[in-house]
């Protein structure tokens, strides 16, 4: 079965009258300066298109690249090795000059710990935009979080620099539906965000979705479509590749039952997690199926904690691997997880898990809604079951189990090529390129 183009994608997925405006450059070949503004920048990774991914892309695009960035923190709150704060730092990264300014480094679920972690990047990143990044022809802000924009618009003000915003989480929604926010505060600040993130789609050239059913709930807030388009995020394709499976590295891991289910990634409250031990609970009996969690996260300690208590010796916990180790990781898996919990917030999202899975050519249960799903059900790479459900989730284990090698295979052969006609860096990175390109042109002209 072949995969619908990107348009029939887009129009199928939003279910809105939103329209992704697409003007490209008429296969123009420009060369840009660009520069990127991000709170998170190599060495903190991801499964997903990371600020570093892209930033290498367009370079590779024929663009000058600078980032605007923070010094790296994540995901312990802590500084990564070779760094400590000061006021200003500069170093080449691959071809890319990356420009650090100083934040309070933070990760925890503490809600003013992360309000000044966000607040004093955008802050110092602000005061320095309009120098280090002054002779850019356009921004293009990394939108996670929000207040990743305020260098951007500080940008524009005082250097009449366009930007575009790579919309990676929706706020507020984001941060009301995090659990940080004392039930009090929820109204005002709620408040607050949506007027701030009204003014940064009036200021910005371009908003770039990561997932179609962003648009409407953007449009809503009365953005014009002209100023929409799809631009997904794909995956860190040199880690996420189709190998074989290495049966050494599975028995060093103790992965050795006949049947793996894996979930790979962030061990947080979103991800619901706890779904997937209850699903491990109701096939505790049967010994060819085996749970192997691979990761780490702030429910790390609950999740093992549910798993001892239920003596469940069909669930294995394995320590996060390096990124370069993912490929083979995840072929030790006979199908991947996704999970997410069932709030409206992720009707409209689609996690970085999903192109992973899909580039690396394995087959999926996904237990999401909205996008996710329907993206799923496109790529014919395995099964969508409801969020949260546990006895769904056992029972598509079970059916997947029962099915050929063969049928497996072709599972995971078919997400494959419907990431890399759809989802891919070929596709999406050449998207974003044009758009910044119709930026800084616009700029020009003017």
């Amino acid at each position: 079965m072949h995969p619908p183009d990107l348009s029939d994608v887009g129009s199928n997925l939003a279910q809105s009258k939103a329209q992704f405006a697409w003007t490209g450059t008429g296969g123009r070949r420009m060369n840009n300066r660009i520069g990127i503004v991000t709170q998170w920048f190599d060495p903190e990774g991801g499964a997903a298109a990371t600020p570093g991914i892209i930033a290498r892309s367009l370079a590779r695009r024929g663009h000058s690249v600078d980032v605007l960035t923070g010094f790296p923190n994540y995901p312990a709150g802590k500084l990564h090795k070779g760094y400590r704060l000061r006021h200003y730092q500069q170093e080449q990264m691959g071809g890319i000059t990356v420009h650090r300014t100083p934040l309070y480094p933070s990760h925890d679920s503490r809600a003013m710990h992360r309000a000044a972690n966000y607040m004093t990047f955008a802050a110092s990143a602000s005061l320095a935009a309009p120098f280090v990044l002054s002779p850019v022809d356009v921004a293009l802000v990394h939108s996670s979080p929000a207040t990743t924009a305020l260098p951007a618009m500080a940008l524009r003000t005082l250097r009449h620099t366009p930007f575009v915003v790579h919309i990676q989480d929706l706020w507020p929604q984001t941060v009301v539906s995090s659990g940080f926010l004392e039930e009090g505060r929820v109204g005002r600040v709620e408040r607050t965000l949506q007027a701030f993130c009204d003014t940064v789609y009036r200021r910005a050239h371009t908003i770039a979705v990561t997932s179609p059913g962003m648009a409407d709930a953007i449009t809503r807030r009365g953005v014009p479509d002209s100023k929409l388009a799809f631009v997904p995020n794909w995956a860190d394709e040199s880690a996420f590749r189709p190998v074989d499976r290495d049966q050494q590295l599975a028995a060093q891991l103790g992965i050795t039952r006949p049947f793996t289910v894996m979930y790979a990634g962030n061990f947080g409250t979103f991800q619901a997690l706890d779904s997937a031990i209850e699903a491990a609970t109701r096939l505790r009996d049967n010994r060819d199926i085996g749970f192997v969690f691979v990761g780490s996260g702030v429910e790390e300690r609950a999740l093992k904690s549910m798993a001892r208590e239920r003596d469940l010796t069909n669930v294995r916990f394995v320590e996060a691997q390096p990124m370069g180790n993912m490929a083979h990781i995840l072929a030790l898996g006979d199908v991947q997880l996704v999970s997410l919990q069932d709030l409206p917030l992720f009707h409209r999202t689609m996690p970085s898990k999903i192109q992973a899975t899909l580039s690396a050519g394995r087959p999926v249960i996904a237990a999401v809604s909205g996008d996710a799903a329907r993206i799923l059900d496109a790529s014919g790479a395995g099964r969508v079951v409801p969020p949260q459900d546990p006895r769904a989730m056992a029972d598509a284990i079970l059916e997947l189990r029962l099915m050929p090698r063969a049928e497996l295979s072709a599972m995971g052969a078919a997400g494959r090529e419907y990431y890399r006609s759809t989802l891919s860096e070929d596709v999406a990175a050449a998207r974003l390129s044009d758009l910044l390109l119709d930026a800084g042109a616009a700029r020009r002209r003017r």
